[in-house]
């Protein structure tokens, strides 16, 4: 079902093996490999209510984080930014890993914020994270029909480029503040096309709604991201909502774009922030005087990530 390392892949079924027999609901756990001499991280939220079942699995990508910030991680995974989705697994009973890109970079595109090793070498996150995935089924402790992947900001361009690939096993992806690389969504051809949700502000300044031009290429717009996934699931038409403006001195809204007549349903959905910088919207966010720092507090952006991917399976709705 994908490409991965097979002796990775069995030594991180082994660790996967020997952290999750247990108790459903325990703790967070960590999840440490080799890959090809280099130590590799995840982080374990097990939310199964039936540990004899497998479950659904979400794979959360963090954003771009500075080398002092990522070792400070390795420390302290809550700072990943993740506990909504963490508290959201154990509510629901879902598994979701949070692996950590190496040095806090992930391998993009060449000359795009890549790490490399000590000798230059690039890093190869594709083969670490399909591994990880490959690792779960193996083990029968994630559904192969029910992986789900999400990321945030160059997570979200990660994201992308993992749906686009031929061998790609997710059902269902949510990109927030973050689109895809021009190499990636231009030889975009997987053999199964998931359900693909998008968060995204039209203020943001750190990779802009209409798309930005690297050295190493283009990011594209929100607009030539959602088109393709429209096209790749033959939709038809569109409808839209704006929704209640909870928290009106965030100096945002949101509004809801649904494409229709799709193969299937669920399929393409944007939340389009209106104002909205590069942040993730959050009910709970906090609350900021000065407005190019403000965050939208109208939409819980993980519950709505678990309610989109949780509909879908890779044989259908």
């Amino acid at each position: 079902m994908m490409a991965a390392n097979p002796r990775f892949l069995s030594t991180v079924a082994v660790l996967i093996g020997l952290l999750c027999n247990g108790s459903a609901g325990a703790a967070d756990r960590e999840i440490r490999v080799n890959q090809d001499g280099l130590e590799r991280l995840a982080w374990l939220v097990d939310g199964r209510l039936d540990t004899a079942s497998p479950a659904p699995l979400i794979v959360a990508l963090h954003g771009y984080r500075k080398p002092e910030e990522a070792l400070t991680l390795r420390a302290e995974p809550a700072r990943l930014g993740w506990d909504r989705l963490a508290a959201l697994a154990r509510e629901n009973g879902f598994i979701v890993v949070f692996p950590a890109a190496y040095r806090g970079k992930w391998s993009l595109v060449p000359g795009l914020e890549n790490a490399k090793q000590e000798d230059g070498s690039p890093i190869d996150d594709v083969g670490f994270l399909l591994s990880l995935v490959a690792a779960f089924v193996a083990d029968n402790l994630a559904d192969p029909e029910r992986l789900y992947l999400t990321g945030i900001s160059d997570g979200a361009i990660m994201t992308h480029r993992l749906i686009c690939r031929n061998d790609s096993p997710f059902a269902a992806a949510a990109a927030l503040i973050g689109t895809a690389h021009e190499d990636h969504i231009g030889d975009c051809d997987p053999s199964y096309s998931p359900a693909v949700m998008q968060v995204h502000g039209d203020n943001d300044s750190v990779l802009p709604y209409e798309g930005w031009i690297f050295r190493s290429g283009r990011e594209v717009s929100v607009a030539e991201v959602m088109d393709h996934w429209r096209r790749r699931h033959g939709c038809t038409g569109q409808k839209g909502e704006r929704l209640e403006d909870i928290d009106p001195d965030d100096g945002s809204t949101v509004l809801k774009l649904e494409w229709t007549g799709c193969a299937r349903d669920p399929n393409v959905l944007l939340f389009k922030v209106k104002g909205g910088g590069h942040s993730v919207p959050a009910l709970d966010a906090p609350v900021r005087d000065d407005p190019k720092r403000k965050i939208n507090r109208d939409l819980d952006t993980m519950a709505e990530v678990w309610r989109f991917v949780s509909q879908v399976k890779r044989s259908g709705p």
